[in-house]
């Protein structure tokens, strides 16, 4: 999460859910021709997958629920990816366990988000998720990566893959909302985003952006 001055990383359990994915799997390869047939390794089977799912949708819903409250205490926009045809297209290319069970996390932490957004009547914005991790967000170039690690040829901007990522959504939620350079909710991301004064009592939500900050 990146809030324009500092950027947090949040470990899931989603971890602990794809280990279970793989003991099952793993039964499954060892009783390749009997699981389906026998009752106490098919039991087992559906055993881990249910506590791996279980596991996705209950930290999907309890972190939900934190950062949704947390907008609201602090008057914030959530920023999130538009991942639905991204995850489409790669889900064609890589059918591996780790990425499907990424997929269905994932999707399941955006869906809770949503719900709870709209229960807590919280604004989100979805952006592109094109060139989130591959752009250098100072100077915008790309990037070139040794493993998840980034460097910027251009101007020297070092960072991992998830910090570049959150950076770049963060400055993509800015041009939606103040798309016009120069305009009174532009500001550098290290700067403080509430304005002297605060805003009017009815003003609308996107014309002051520093009045909320992203996360």
């Amino acid at each position: 999460m990146f809030n324009g001055r500092s950027i947090r990383r949040i470990n899931t359990r989603f971890t602990e859910a794809l280990y279970l994915k793989h003991l099952a799997e793993d039964v499954q390869k060892r009783h390749s021709y009997a699981w389906r047939r026998n009752g106490k390794w098919l039991n087992i089977i559906r055993a881990l997958h249910r506590r791996s799912r279980n596991i996705v949708i209950d930290w999907s819903r309890k972190f939900a629920k934190y950062i949704v409250l947390k907008a609201k205490r602090t008057k914030s926009v959530i920023v999130l990816e538009d991942l639905e045809k991204l995850w489409f297209n790669s889900s064609q290319k890589s059918k591996t366990l780790a990425d499907k069970l990424s997929r269905f996390a994932y999707g399941k932490l955006q869906l809770a988000i949503i719900t709870k957004a709209v229960e807590y009547d919280v604004p989100i914005i979805f952006v592109d998720p094109r060139n989130t991790s591959s752009t250098c967000p100072r100077c915008g170039v790309k990037l070139t990566y040794n493993h998840r690690l980034a460097v910027c040829k251009r101007c020297g901007f070092t960072a991992d893959r998830d910090k570049i990522g959150a950076i770049n959504i963060y400055l993509k939620a800015l041009q939606i909302l103040a798309p016009c350079q120069g305009s009174r909710g532009t500001h550098p991301m290290t700067d403080e985003t509430r304005p002297k004064g605060g805003s009017l009592k009815d003003e609308p939500m996107t014309t002051h952006i520093k009045t909320y900050t992203s996360i």
